[in-house]
């Protein structure tokens, strides 16, 4: 887990620099931001709900969890720093560095259960202010073992103030920023789990990630910037297309 926390660490300090995209402008993250950044202007932003500065919650279809698994608290941003959730389940999922979320899972089947996260998720962010949002890229399949019964039966404890169950099984997703002009995550920052994207743009992009190998933070800028060229922009430019090509 230190590993892949301090390489991942290292991975969000190289985007955030190379991207200028860690809500460090003097209004708070809000304001006027420069274009997107990858140097290569999409053109006059096309409106897409939720992302980017456009009103509105991102589209796409509901995502459901298997039939007796359940959110077991509130999700939460990773630590700042290190990028680790606490007490987590599993290695970080996902490659992206700037919405770094803790998923709090139960299990009450009694019996292990694989829980898939598919490529396009989306995380909202909830807290007060000006949080990014979240895209998962990759297929994250994750075996969740069931959750011990208490001695007093469900444990919702830790949840009435927007705390984790003791038992639960946090699951690390590593995600991409919809939302360039607001904030990256942290441990303070709250989230909810949305829908899987049904953007034309979004799912061209997806597809064209498709087999490929995101490991280093060059990578990770790649297909940041290509999301930018998306949210804040009218979609992706031949540039990104060239540079998702070279992956």
């Amino acid at each position: 887990m230190a590993h892949a926390a301090w390489k991942w660490m290292v991975v969000a300090a190289a985007v955030c620099t190379g991207l200028l995209a860690c809500g460090d402008d003097d209004d708070g993250g809000g304001g006027n931001n420069p274009p997107p950044t990858n140097q290569f202007d999409a053109g006059v932003n096309e409106f897409r709900p939720g992302l980017g500065e456009d009103e509105g919650e991102p589209e796409g279809t509901p995502f459901t969890l298997p039939a007796g698994v359940s959110y077991a608290g509130t999700l939460r941003g990773a630590d700042e720093v290190t990028g680790e959730c606490e007490n987590a389940g599993t290695e970080p999922q996902g490659s992206g560095a700037l919405v770094q979320v803790c998923v709090p899972l139960r299990n009450d089947t009694g019996a292990s259960v694989e829980v898939e996260f598919p490529p396009g998720l989306i995380v909202v962010a909830t807290s007060e202010g000006l949080g990014q949002n979240g895209l998962l890229i990759e297929r994250t399949v994750i075996t969740v073992p069931p959750t011990p019964p208490g001695p007093g039966g469900r444990d919702d404890a830790g949840t009435a103030d927007g705390g984790v169950e003791e038992d639960a099984f946090i699951v690390p997703l590593y995600m991409y920023c919809l939302n360039e002009a607001r904030d990256p995550s942290n441990q303070y920052m709250t989230y909810e789990v949305g829908p899987v994207t049904t953007d034309d743009a979004l799912q061209e992009l997806l597809r064209l990630l498709e087999g490929k190998r995101i490991d280093s933070s060059e990578d990770v800028r790649v297909v940041q910037n290509a999301l930018y060229s998306i949210t804040e922009g009218r979609g992706l430019t031949t540039p990104d297309r060239d540079a998702i090509d070279d992956l």
